[in-house]
């Protein structure tokens, strides 16, 4: 019978600053980024409720084409969705930042072998053509119609395999917290394709690469596994399909082209409330404590303004000095407060905040892959949607509400990590850490 072994996490830390994002880039030419009006079929969905089941569907009823830009995939069961798609004849197109992350280069040479068309992204994981310093979007168009973008990598804790839109409590997958969004629209599809192949012939203009990029050795991965949570999210969330009757707006947000011209702009409209659900926040940084600074400004100026966030529980270790004196500094930096303002997703229920969520006055909402360091906003390959839908927007704050309620309202206390050997997987009480949703980008 399959036992708790506690492993050794000396080395934890340490591998997740072993990838370098540091590198001499080429120049990106920034591009226009334009405004979209549609009143096409939007699907909004969640982490770890119904992204499985909503991604399944639209993979398995893809009838042409998936195109796929994403920074971490290394969950055999999407690889297995993807050769299904193949087998049908379908034409599927992956972009991936390749940074020998274990299993992650086996997964896309097999895809390769099978028909897939694989290119390593142009970032600084590529030796050869880096242009950002990670490609670190999650952008999916199936068909040329449908758009799907979301905070989620295609990692087992990302996209947990919970089959029931929604997730059936008898046999619920816990996993982290991210959500996503779905619109049919071909304009807009067109317009995230144009994107995706033009990263893509980025990469093909330098050196093609077979599999791991030259110069970057395949990383030792320590296989740890930590505490499953023990309860469920307060309230699960099947997705929500929504048919606008009239064209509403809809804003891709995108780095390093426009994220810092389109966001702080939009958070000094509000005038009744901004609601952030985010990995971190580094406010030490120079662009993003800009982005704190207008934040209040605007509640200085509107003196009820309701402004609450929602962050990862500090990582533990030597990382976690270090995050929570950046949780504790935006009371006395920014006026937001622990526990009034500032709440950290309760562990007890997620394996990790992974989300990249904003909404403001309850009427628009952005849904994207940008957390909030300044390498995420200025220099990264990132990608959102910024959509100007009260209906949607109530949707994700009813799930953002949840995880407010049962937040917690104090910093936890430090530890080393309690982590276990793979063989506790089998005991059902652990789950396995997704290194790639833990590094900082």
């Amino acid at each position: 019978m399959a036992t708790l072994a506690r492993a050794e996490a000396a080395d934890v830390n340490a591998f997740l600053e072993m990838v370098s994002r540091s590198c001499k880039r080429r120049k990106y030419n920034k591009s226009k980024v334009p405004v979209f009006q549609t009143r096409g079929q939007i699907v909004a969905y969640s982490s770890p409720d119904s992204t499985y089941a909503v991604t399944k569907k639209f993979l398995d009823e893809a009838k042409a084409s998936i195109l796929i830009g994403i920074y971490d995939f290394t969950a055999q069961y999407m690889k297995e969705l993807l050769i299904k798609a193949m087998r049908r004849g379908v034409r599927v197109s992956l972009m991936l930042d390749l940074d020998g992350r274990t299993g992650e280069t086996d997964l896309f040479n097999e895809l390769v072998k099978y028909g897939c068309e694989g290119v390593p992204a142009p970032s600084c994981a590529n030796k050869e053509v880096s242009y950002f310093a990670s490609s670190h979007e999650k952008v999916i168009v199936v068909d040329g119609e449908w758009t799907l973008v979301q905070s989620g990598n295609w990692t087992d804790n990302s996209i947990p395999q919970n089959e029931s839109d929604g997730g059936d409590p008898r046999q619920f997958v816990p996993g982290n917290r991210d959500m996503g969004i779905a619109i049919k629209s071909e304009p807009l599809a067109s317009y995230f394709t144009r994107i995706l192949r033009s990263d893509i012939k980025l990469e093909q203009a330098g050196a093609h690469i077979e599999g791991l990029p030259p110069g970057l050795a395949e990383l030792q991965e320590i296989d740890l596994l930590e505490a499953a949570p023990k309860a469920l999210p307060i309230k699960l969330f099947p997705s929500k399909r929504f048919n606008p009757a009239k064209d509403l707006k809809v804003v891709p947000v995108l780095t390093p082209d426009n994220y810092v011209d389109v966001i702080p702009s939009w958070l000094a409209t509000a005038r009744k409330s901004i609601f952030i659900e985010e990995q971190y926040i580094r406010g030490g940084q120079t662009e993003i404590g800009a982005i704190l600074a207008g934040i209040a400004k605007t509640m200085k100026a509107n003196p009820g303004l309701d402004v609450r966030i929602i962050l990862a529980r500090p990582f533990p270790g030597k990382r976690f000095d270090k995050e929570a004196a950046e949780i504790r500094q935006l009371g006395p930096k920014f006026g937001l407060k622990l526990g009034a303002n500032v709440r950290i997703l309760n562990p007890k229920r997620f394996v990790h905040c992974h989300n990249k969520l904003i909404i403001v006055d309850g009427q628009s909402v952005l849904v994207s892959s940008q957390n909030w360091s300044d390498t995420a906003v200025l220099t990264n390959r990132e990608a959102g949607l910024l959509l100007f839908y009260p209906e949607v927007a109530r949707y994700f704050a009813a799930i953002f509400d949840g995880d407010w309620t049962s937040g917690l309202k104090t910093l936890p206390k430090k530890t080393n990590g309690i982590f276990f050997a793979p063989e506790s997987l089998g005991t059902g009480k652990t789950v396995r850490l997704a290194w790639g949703d833990y590094e900082e980008v």
